[in-house]
């Protein structure tokens, strides 16, 4: 071994590497956005969990324990609703992760001993409804808004009895009462869609969409296959379409990620055990939209990169790094920088984990999700319209 023949090599593998900028790109710049994907999404904290109340009380006594939720660094408090009914509507949107309602007589419990003893008899007048399609923000803002209102309310009734000895109430009696605040007052949470806060309930669905862009991921390479198995030049030199030949090539992709959908679908009800609440049939048709969306995606990858090793890593720099980590499958898309929101939105990831959780936890429609369709459709039409415009029925 010489060290010529070492240069020469390295110089001839050097050459294949800069004739293509897309393996150039993965190569320098795929680190750099694999270390600032998995910082961002690890090294985050729940926060700004957004809160909307029902306060039927409206005392001062309630303006203050609203004031102390929203002080608090998880949650954020973003208006009122006026009924049951709208907060159950915030909550289906997805605008509120919890409603805190507030009942008539919430002041009289810490205004009077006998308000005092009712609370510890049957609990305070106001309840908290949770969010439980995930469950992380869940649990998280589930024990803030505890620790918040326990402190409001251990406060308050500490005042109260100072004030009732003051005014010369029984020692004895007073005493016995400040032994029951030093125990922790129990509050009623309701956690809405998933009960139990149950991590498979959230995950399976989210992993059903993560696993659907291993087509996309696919369908990658199609195009470079091709080349390198010298087949391009025939396939180019018939007279089909471009797009029909886009087109054929994705058929089959498409065929296997409904297959896929129908078999995962069996799994997470059969298996896990996680419960469906939507239409199956409309879910059907959005997990095929959103099977059509990745496939352009990959499509695009397989033109514009022409060695197959080079598309598939960058097919999976753009879909399965993403698609795990900044999705919303693990943590919630709320607590990212405002930059990274904007970024997750040219990923179909993200519109699929909402999809799943929404359609298999909520049991919500197109009422909900058009946002997420309409995301889904530009992606996917403007994708094969761009591969089209690219593809080139020629060999370059």
């Amino acid at each position: 071994m010489t060290w010529r023949h070492v240069m020469a090599i390295a110089k001839k593998e050097w050459l294949h590497i800069i004739r293509d900028p897309m393996t150039i790109f993965l190569l320098a710049v795929g680190p750099v956005l694999m270390l600032i994907l998995v910082s961002y999404a690890m090294a985050t904290d729940v926060k700004d969990v957004p809160v909307y109340v029902l306060d039927q009380d409206n005392s001062q006594h309630s303006q203050n324990l609203i004031a102390r939720l929203d002080n608090d660094d998880v949650l954020s408090v973003k208006g009122d609703v006026t009924s049951r009914d709208a907060s159950e509507r915030k909550m289906e949107r997805r605008q509120a992760k919890v409603i805190v309602i507030i009942e008539p007589g919430f002041a009289d419990q810490l205004s009077s001993l006998a308000g005092m003893q009712s609370m510890y008899d049957s609990g305070p007048a106001f309840s908290f409804i949770v969010d439980g399609t995930d469950p992380i923000s869940a649990e998280v803002a589930t024990e803030a808004a505890m620790n918040q209102s326990e402190a409001y309310v251990t406060g308050e009734l500490n005042t109260l009895l100072e004030n009732q000895l003051d005014a010369g109430a029984d020692p004895t009696l007073i005493r016995l009462l400040r032994q029951q605040i030093e125990s922790p007052v129990v509050f009623d949470i309701e956690n809405r869609y998933n009960a139990d806060l149950k991590a498979i309930w959230d995950l399976v669905p989210a992993l059903i969409a993560v696993a659907l862009v291993l087509p996309g991921m696919s369908i990658a390479t199609v195009i470079a296959r091709e080349r390198d198995q010298g087949t391009l030049e025939a396939l180019v030199a018939t007279p089909i379409h471009k797009q029909a030949i886009l087109m054929g090539k994705s058929l089959p992709y498409m065929f296997t990620s409904l297959i896929n959908v129908g078999l995962m679908y069996g799994v997470a009800r059969v298996v896990f055990g996680v419960p469906f609440r939507g239409n199956l049939l409309l879910y059907l048709a959005l997990s095929g939209l959103y099977a059509f969306a990745t496939l352009a995606i990959g499509l695009l990858f397989s033109i514009l990169i022409r060695s197959q090793e080079a598309a598939m890593w960058s097919a999976m720099l753009f879909f399965l790094f993403p698609g795990i980590l900044l999705s919303g499958m693990f943590f919630p898309i709320e607590v990212f920088p405002f930059m990274v929101k904007i970024e997750t939105l040219e990923l179909p990831a993200v519109s699929g984990v909402l999809i799943n959780r929404g359609m298999f936890l909520q049991g919500v429609g197109p009422r909900v999700l058009w946002w997420n369709i309409i995301l889904l459709l530009f992606i996917a039409v403007e994708g094969f319209e761009i591969a089209g415009r690219i593809f080139k029925k020629r060999i370059a």
